[in-house]
């Protein structure tokens, strides 16, 4: 009786430490696995830190890139605006899981969304900049092939001018008289009407300038004025303004006083030309004549008095 006591005792006695063995196996298994977890969870903790840090880092760099570009394009500024508002509320979600100093495997893997989505958003954004960059520079090359031709329009015209004002030059002297036979004279007139060649300054009554203006088929038909400047012996021009004075502007572009002007209807033939001058005829000496046509002069002539 005794002995099967014992035995029996024995086997519960065995049968108890396998038991606590068994319930300490598993705790310590339990226990590996917790700690296992907690380790997975920090080290996903910290590679979810360093994705936010490298994510903030590299929204900080776009967001300076897309700045260039703001006031530029409206369309571009309307998607900047949007995005940036997306993920400055992500990273907020992310701040506010982080904030609670515990991250279950649901918020981790929720961060690890937010984070996926917003480097999405970031390559996103750069496309569109990358497409703006191409159809600036495409503008760029537009304007510049714009400038080039109009610059090469510009020096074109600027040579039609060039010839333009070169012919204008042409036929504007091509339009000028050749005046032939030109004669100076101091005339008295006799009583009779008839007209006298007088070299005594005393006895002249006006300065007769007679010409012919031969002929001209590229100065075209109709009234033609020519400018008679007569200068004294003491170099001044004659001038008296209620006679029909005034004065002109020559090739050059100086003013010059003349004397009288000379109106008569042209024909593109010769045409012989008298005119008479009386006043301030006083001084002995050489008296000069130009006669001008459109501001240049196209013959000269002189007398000289006693």
């Amino acid at each position: 009786m005794e002995n099967n006591s014992n035995e029996g005792s024995k086997k519960i006695y065995v049968a108890v430490i396998v038991l606590l063995l068994l319930l300490n196996a598993v705790t310590v298994y339990l226990l590996l696995s917790e700690n296992k977890a907690k380790n997975d969870l920090g080290a996903q903790k910290a590679k979810l830190d360093l994705s936010v840090k490298s994510l903030n880092d590299t929204l900080d760099a776009k967001r300076m890139e897309l700045e260039q570009f703001r006031g530029k394009n409206a369309e571009l500024d309307s998607i900047i605006n949007t995005k940036e508002a997306e993920i400055d509320k992500q990273i907020k979600e992310i701040g506010a899981i982080k904030a609670k100093g515990k991250m279950t495997s649901v918020e981790l893997a929720k961060a690890k969304e937010m984070i996926n989505q917003d480097e999405a958003s970031i390559a996103d954004l750069q496309k569109k900049v990358d497409e703006l960059g191409k159809k600036n520079k495409e503008l760029t090359n537009q304007n510049q092939q714009l400038s080039t031709d109009l610059s090469s329009e510009k020096q074109t015209s600027a040579q039609l001018n060039e010839q333009n004002k070169g012919l204008s030059k042409k036929v504007e002297i091509g339009s000028l008289l050749q005046l032939k036979g030109l004669a100076v004279d101091g005339i008295e007139k006799k009583k009779n009407g008839k007209e006298v060649v007088e070299k005594r300054v005393k006895k002249v009554e006006s300065i007769r300038v007679s010409f012919e203006t031969g002929e001209n088929k590229v100065l075209e038909a109709g009234n033609l004025s020519l400018y008679i400047r007569i200068i004294n012996p003491k170099g001044e021009t004659i001038s008296v303004a209620d006679q029909g004075s005034g004065t002109l502007k020559n090739s050059a572009g100086e003013t010059v006083q003349y004397t009288k002007k000379a109106d008569f209807d042209w024909a593109q033939a010769n045409k012989k030309v008298s005119v008479y001058w009386s006043q301030n005829i006083k001084d002995p000496g050489v008296y000069k004549v130009e006669i001008y046509q459109s501001g240049y002069a196209i013959d000269k002539g002189q007398v000289e008095l006693k």
